[in-house]
């Protein structure tokens, strides 16, 4: 039996404010300056499943940073898919070499399975090396602002999720 308590459902609503207060605020985040609106689901860089840090709301950025962070985003996101193909043609070799009707070439498997470790390994480059060049995108006050956004996002979700999370053992009549 779920008991409804008012005070954390006030708490939640009040986190939920400060969560979406900043992205309302900020409206650039649909709109940029020129009046362009990005397409459905986010910005014109990236894709379904594209997932790639954004700048967290609030921050503004310059009309040449804006072009930067998409020359930024767009070949990121052309060399992740590159290697996302290399890996997709790796996971084919395997189940090929998987699905012979004879014995199994193990030391072949084993090649294939470091081949596709190494294409991990070159995705997580790309993600780190796109999220230094974030990084070297903003201005010292700009990384700033990020960080005390995410830090207040983050611990509202923390918040959140003791809030909303399973109710405490024990009996109702002792709970606040």
């Amino acid at each position: 039996m779920t008991i409804f308590r008012p005070a954390a459902f006030l708490a939640v609503i009040a986190a939920l404010g400060l969560v979406v207060a900043p992205l309302a605020a900020s409206a650039e985040g649909h709109h940029g300056s020129d009046g362009h609106r990005p397409p459905p689901g986010g910005a014109s860089y990236g894709g379904p499943g594209f997932m790639m840090p954004r700048i967290p709301p609030g921050i503004t950025l310059t009309t040449a940073q804006k072009a930067k962070l998409k020359t930024i985003f767009e070949k990121s996101h052309q060399d992740e898919h590159a290697l996302r193909l290399e890996g997709r043609a790796i996971e084919g070799k395997i189940h090929d070499a998987l699905s012979v009707a004879g014995d199994l070439d193990r030391a072949a498997l084993a090649d294939l399975g470091k081949q596709e470790d190494e294409v991990k390994a070159k995705v997580s480059a790309l993600h780190l090396d796109t999220m230094e060049q974030l990084h070297d995108l903003l201005t010292p006050a700009q990384r700033q602002q990020a960080k005390e956004t995410m830090d207040k996002i983050k611990a509202l979700h923390e918040q959140m999720k003791a809030l909303m999370g399973p109710p405490p053992e024990g009996d109702p009549d002792d709970m606040p």
